[in-house]
């Protein structure tokens, strides 16, 4: 068995809690992956321009970046494919979030953030995972040029009481999707989106089967890629329901667990060195 593509979240799996992650290893990790002909693609909730501050311009270069939960491809800085939510849709549920407390949206055009608040407390935690912030009265006020690829809602609320919400809007709305992301988020997006669009993507272009695909990832925001990949990595901080639609679970993020399992990868010519992280089978 081979693997071709490798997809990988950041926040919680990639990244430690402090934001950050062992560069010198990873670009040493990635040279030997590109080498063998392996597609590496960053699969996150953050947009394109928050991903791509965390590497430099050659790892820029290299990878593929499946920001907005998978909804904002990009490779070398060019746009290959974007999936977005009915701008009808994007202000019913805007208005339909007003009707509670704790539930702070913005919306993600791919290139940038729309966020409504002042709130300095509130502006500093949008700040976390976006780099390009336009401060905006309502959603609106968006350019009708401009597509909404992703909605981000920061929750005050419980993990559990984020998981109702986001059955909730599953429920009121048919052409979107809505999942629990980490430290505290719900993502919306149009159905036909979430990462799992973004490997099948990648899987089509390259011909590349999901035996052969490997994803790695924290958050129920990552459970439809890990449909289209045999090796499905759950990180050992992630949230349990994540973990029981995985095959195989690794130590946690703060270890830098990915980047041990990416070596042992490139150490061994099988994939039966995988059997140790089963988590159940499948």
């Amino acid at each position: 068995m081979t693997i071709k593509l490798i997809a990988i979240d950041m926040d919680e799996t990639f990244l430690k809690t402090d934001k950050t992650y062992d560069v010198a290893r990873f670009k040493r990790i990635l040279a030997d992956l590109l080498a063998r002909d392996i597609i590496v693609c960053i699969a996150s909730g953050n947009s394109f321009h928050k991903l791509e501050a965390y590497f430099d311009e050659e790892d820029r270069n290299r990878l593929y970046f499946a920001g907005d939960n998978g909804n904002y491809i990009v490779r070398e800085q060019a746009l290959l494919h974007a999936i977005s939510i009915n701008p009808e849709t994007v202000i019913s549920i805007e208005h339909f979030l007003d009707e509670f407390d704790g539930f702070h949206p913005n919306v993600s055009t791919g290139d940038k953030t729309y966020f409504r608040e002042m709130d300095e407390e509130e502006l500093e935690i949008v700040k976390r995972y976006n780099d390009r912030i336009v401060l905006v009265e309502t959603f609106n006020d968006i350019p009708v040029n401009e597509q909404a690829v992703k909605i981000a809602i920061h929750s005050e609320k419980a993990l559990h009481e984020n998981k109702t919400m986001a059955r909730i809007i599953n429920e009121r709305y048919d052409d979107c999707s809505a999942v629990t992301s980490g430290d505290g988020w719900l993502d919306v997006y149009h159905r036909d989106g979430g990462k799992g669009s973004s490997v099948r993507y990648l899987q089509d272009k390259y011909n590349i089967s999901s035996d052969e695909t490997m994803a790695f990832g924290d958050s129920l925001n990552d459970s439809s890629m890990m449909r289209e990949a045999l090796y499905s990595v759950s990180m050992g901080n992630a949230d349990p329901d994540l973990v029981a639609e995985t095959r195989y679970q690794i130590g946690n993020n703060n270890d830098l667990a990915v980047l041990s399992l990416l070596e042992e990868l490139l150490a061994n010519d099988s994939m039966a060195f995988m059997k140790k992280y089963r988590t159940h089978k499948r």
